[in-house]
């Protein structure tokens, strides 16, 4: 999964950095907002409703994390279908670069929240495919999902609980983000987001020690929270098939 990922990550930047120099983008309409700028594939059409969902989230989220919100690109293509075709599938953040290539109809917030977190914490501290990244951005990605609910129903295996979220957090396997969000969904429940946003900043400063940074913040190891995230999925939604 490890060099899948990286693979990907390297193949996509590439495949944009050639469209850039090919002057691909250069014909696609931009529509500008406050933060964003919006690029669209030739011959589409956004609706205000699309646009406002993201801009709206975007400052929305930045409040949450306790940041200012940068400006970025946003280019914008039909379908999945699309960007396959031009070797961005299915979608990306380039956080250092203030980018996002997606289609249109990925989750309002997912990918612009990485932006976010990238005024947060270093990708060195804080990768952007690792398990606390993916968990926020599955949790705050506009869709309002009942992240708890919604992993109950998937019918994980036994294997995956049992795994220390410490494995998982520089890559997450894109399979698991319900799993993730359902993570956030527990500790914002728990602990309240001031205490995640404090979680964040700390692993900012200490690299990364999630354990250290976990006894800090929430005043119990991840090994003792993990355990109990587990009994908060069992007790939420019990009656549902697939259980732990």
């Amino acid at each position: 999964m490890i060099i899948v990922m990286a693979n990907w990550l390297k193949e996509t930047n590439q495949n944009i950095q050639i469209l850039k120099e090919k002057k691909y983008f250069n014909d696609w309409q931009k529509l500008k907002t406050k933060f964003i700028i919006f690029y669209l594939y030739p011959n589409m059409t956004l609706s205000p409703d699309w646009i406002k969902k993201r801009t709206v989230i975007y400052q929305k989220n930045a409040k949450k994390l306790n940041v200012m919100p940068p400006k970025i690109n946003f280019f914008i293509f039909p379908n999945k279908e699309t960007g396959k075709k031009i070797g961005i599938i299915p979608a990306i953040a380039l956080v250092s670069k203030r980018e996002i290539y997606g289609h249109l109809n990925q989750s309002p917030g997912h990918e612009l929240t990485h932006i976010l977190l990238g005024e947060v914490n270093s990708p060195s501290n804080l990768p952007a495919n690792g398990l606390w990244s993916e968990g926020i951005c599955t949790y705050f990605d506009g869709t309002n999902t009942d992240r708890r609910k919604h992993t109950n129903s998937l019918g994980y295996p036994k294997e995956i609980f049992a795994i220390s979220w410490q494995k998982w957090r520089k890559n997450f396997p894109d399979d698991l983000y319900p799993f993730a969000g359902s993570i956030i969904q527990y500790l914002h429940d728990q602990f309240g987001w001031k205490s995640i946003t404090s979680f964040l900043k700390e692993l900012k400063n200490s690299g990364r020690n999630d354990n250290e940074s976990a006894k800090q913040i929430f005043k119990l190891p991840l090994k003792i929270i993990n355990k109990n995230w587990q009994i908060w999925l069992k007790d939420g939604y019990s009656s549902i098939s697939g259980k732990l």
